[in-house]
């Protein structure tokens, strides 16, 4: 009996260890992980590691991924040149309450709040408003989805677009209001079971979702963005907190805009090389640019930006940089359909594996080795 007992009390001790060990493994930074997944064949990735204007790395450059919040770069394009021909001006105050009909509590992964915090702490509110660079930047520096809303409003998404064909990108989904788009659910059941809760008639939201194609979603998402920026009881009737589950959160990641590193590599290239107008240029360094509030990137940094976006099935990232040694940087890296706990450790590592990309010359003479 006593030795019965001993084997199992060493089992017990045996699987805390591992769980420990497995808990420890999870949470700590790895940038080899990332490259093994980046090299992983059974994984939807892309990668594009561009140093001195050649590119030196590129793994499926041209498959189209989707984005996530990295297509706020897009947005912010379209504002930095909208500052540059005098269409909005960057001190121009924005009302916070503008902002607050687009915002979707606890879908942004508390993003909008941080922000908030952020210019309160700073003394940026004034009547409560704020700039319009306050509000350009918090969408790139805290991904706030409501700023994102706004700004697609006021700077037009046809005129995004057409930006986006002026500086050559093509191969990139059409954009959409995509906060409104989280209401879709909410217009379908309306239309389809106006007597039946969200609950018993999720399975057939679902349904009618993935048999939508890319026109009818823009439709309904800019008519439900409409509902959001003119009546304000519609996100208090729609309940979403409700309803919204798992389920709706992968087929969101499944159906989102998508485009492909080597578009956003281009990108991110001339913006690193100061080929846009003085103003556009320097507005967009300016909400890319929180990196170097860093005091520790200023040591190495000349300049720097930076947007990712994530949700539980995708991690994107682009980011420019240029050191003091007078190196220019572009790295452009995408994850889809992400399963278990994959998306949780690469987040963990992505930001090591990216410094270590851009400082360390031994390892980007591995990876340039590896490939």
């Amino acid at each position: 009996m006593v030795k019965y007992l001993s084997v199992i009390g060493a089992v017990i001790v045996l699987i805390i260890i591992l769980v420990i060990g497995f808990v420890v493994w999870l949470n700590s930074s790895n940038p080899d992980y990332v490259w093994k997944k980046l090299n992983d064949e059974q994984m939807k990735s892309s990668f594009v590691f561009n140093k001195n204007g050649d590119t030196v790395i590129s793994i499926n450059p041209d498959e189209r991924l989707a984005l996530a919040s990295t297509v706020k770069i897009m947005v912010a394009l379209e504002y930095s040149f909208q500052i540059e021909n005098g269409n909005v001006k960057p001190d121009e105050q924005v009302k916070l309450s503008d902002l607050e009909a687009y915002y979707v509590e606890n879908l942004d992964g508390g993003a909008h709040e941080a922000w908030i915090n952020s210019i309160k702490e700073n003394n940026m509110i004034s009547n409560e408003a704020v700039p319009i660079r306050e509000v350009a930047k918090g969408m790139m520096a805290f991904s706030s989805n409501a700023n994102t809303e706004y700004l697609m409003d006021k700077l037009g998404i046809e005129q995004i677009e057409n930006r986006m064909k002026e500086l050559d990108i093509y191969e990139h989904d059409p954009l959409y209001f995509f906060t409104a788009s989280l209401f879709i659910p909410y217009e379908l059941k309306n239309e389809h079971y106006p007597n039946e809760s969200m609950k018993e008639v999720k399975d057939d939201i679902v349904s009618l979702m993935r048999e939508m194609d890319k026109q009818e979603w823009i439709q309904l998402s800019t008519d439900i963005h409409e509902k959001l920026k003119n009546e304000p009881t519609y996100k208090t009737d729609a309940k979403i907190k409700d309803w919204w589950n798992t389920d709706f959160d992968q087929l969101f990641s499944d159906k989102f805009i998508r485009s492909s590193a080597s578009e956003y590599a281009n990108l991110i290239h001339k913006i690193n090389h100061k080929m846009l107008p003085e103003e556009a240029q320097f507005e967009m360094e300016y909400v890319m640019g929180s990196l170097m509030e860093n005091e520790a990137n200023q040591q190495w940094l000349n300049r720097a930006g930076k947007k990712g976006g994530s949700t539980a099935y995708i991690l994107t990232d682009a980011i420019f940089a240029e050191d003091k040694e007078g190196d220019y940087y572009e790295a452009v890296i995408f994850f889809n359909d992400l399963k278990g706990l994959e998306a949780y450790k690469l987040m963990k590592s992505l930001n090591e594996f990216e410094l270590k990309l851009l400082k360390d010359e031994q390892f980007q003479d591995k990876l340039t080795n590896q490939q």
